[in-house]
């Protein structure tokens, strides 16, 4: 079956072209004018993936965006953002609010393409660990050069597991789960939210998780959806710092 993507643009002209390129594609195409529309087909229908532009009116994408990561049905769903904007200030509102691209109109079909397939992969291979022939996942380890810590995060929230997270990578590290909410993490000489925020950062390393129930004194107050998004707003913030010229 076809990917099902979401366009949310309030430019005719940018939906019917992005709507004739990704249907060439082989994708399933939606559209809504704005972001409260937005919402409502996001929830009615689920897409795999959403493609919004920044500035609407009503409601604009960043709204969006933050609406779909806190309110939706779907909060950890693939999130492109599109504007005509060269604007670093904007991009980094952008990915505060949870997006995981951001590209300046007109973009080339070929990167757009290129972007949509990336995350759509993504987003596929925390849902083959989902589950193995039709069975809850128990325990398992992996490489996180092939699945990053926010979507073993992620995985495991899902899941509502209970047990424990190692980590290695530039550090060394547990997190503790309990009915998939983060209650504990420890990550070399960090401490809860702050670990969470150092461990999304490894690109490179081993996770092993452990199922089971354990007891321990919890460092870890908010939910693990907005722990997350957080450490990955932090994330991406700390790179485009970095990198201005990305």
């Amino acid at each position: 079956m076809a990917h099902k993507i979401l366009i949310v643009d309030d430019n005719p002209h940018v939906l019917r072209l992005l709507q004739i390129s990704l249907s060439k594609a082989g994708y399933q195409i939606f559209q809504a004018k704005n972001g409260d529309e937005g919402l409502t087909k996001a929830n009615d229908l689920q897409p795999d993936l959403i493609i919004s532009d920044v500035m609407m009116p009503d409601t604009d994408g960043i709204e969006f965006c933050w609406m779909i990561r806190e309110n939706s049905k779907i909060p950890m769903v693939p999130f492109i953002f599109l504007t005509s904007l060269e604007d670093k200030d904007m991009e980094i509102r952008g990915f505060r609010a949870g997006a995981d691209e951001y590209l300046i109109k007109p973009v080339d079909r070929s990167v757009l393409l290129g972007k949509v397939e990336t995350l759509l992969k993504r987003a596929e291979r925390v849902k083959s660990m989902d589950s193995e022939e039709g069975h809850k996942v128990t325990g398992f380890e992996g490489n996180l050069a092939d699945l990053s810590m926010a979507e073993v995060i992620q995985l495991l929230n899902m899941n509502k597991r209970s047990g424990k997270l190692e980590v290695f990578g530039s550090q060394k590290g547990n997190i503790i789960f309990r009915k998939g909410e983060m209650v504990f993490a420890e990550i070399g000489d960090l401490l809860g939210v702050e670990a969470i925020n150092e461990a999304v950062a490894f690109h490179e390393g081993m996770f092993k998780f452990d199922p089971g129930e354990i007891e321990v004194e919890a460092n870890i107050k908010g939910s693990t959806m907005n722990v997350l998004l957080d450490a990955l707003r932090i994330m991406d913030e700390s790179t485009l710092k970095e990198n201005p010229e990305q």
